[in-house]
């Protein structure tokens, strides 16, 4: 990676305002400063890496992680309103909660990097949220096909306010 002076100075004094802010790790930043403004391009790469991805998330891919949790959404409220012995129904097959997305998967990797950061950072769809003390949202196998399948049906029902027979269809997609 190449960086011209220009931008080795104006990273430089992030670094600079970095330490003034974060006294216990000055540390940290001053080692890369002085990488920035020795010019060590081997470090650059490391140093940038460290803050910015290299991957982008599209607008598109966002926008379907979106409509995915505005499904589930979808299914979790409509659960809730339903009787115990539907609930017990669709529990004896399905599991109504959202699984997220495979972290060992160079594609879902970014899907759920942009899950944590959208219900996590931005406190959104919390209902989605099933363990407070760590929600890591890694389905530990592929999802996006599945979701993208219960997402079809899921339009077709206009609706989000769903029945049982709703949710189990969806559910049963798997």
């Amino acid at each position: 990676m190449k960086l011209s002076r220009v931008e080795r100075l104006i990273i430089s004094n992030q670094f600079k305002i970095l330490e003034k802010l974060y006294p216990e790790e000055k540390e940290y930043y001053e080692v890369d400063r002085k990488a920035i403004e020795e010019g060590y391009e081997i470090h650059y790469e490391e140093i940038i890496g460290n803050v910015i991805s290299e991957d982008e998330l599209s607008e598109e891919a966002a926008r379907e992680v979106l409509n995915i949790l505005s499904m589930y959404r979808a299914i979790t409220f409509s659960y809730k309103k339903l009787t115990e012995e539907e609930k017990l129904e669709i529990d004896k097959k399905y599991d109504v909660k959202f699984e997220g997305f495979d972290a060992n998967d160079p594609e879902e990797i970014k899907l759920l990097m942009y899950t944590r950061y959208f219900i996590i950072d931005k406190d959104r769809f919390q209902e989605l949220v099933y363990n407070a003390e760590y929600p890591d949202f890694n389905s530990h196998s592929p999802k996006l096909d599945t979701y993208r399948k219960m997402l079809t049906l899921f339009k077709s029902y206009n609706n989000s306010n769903l029945s049982k027979e709703q949710i189990i269809k969806l559910l049963g997609v798997y």
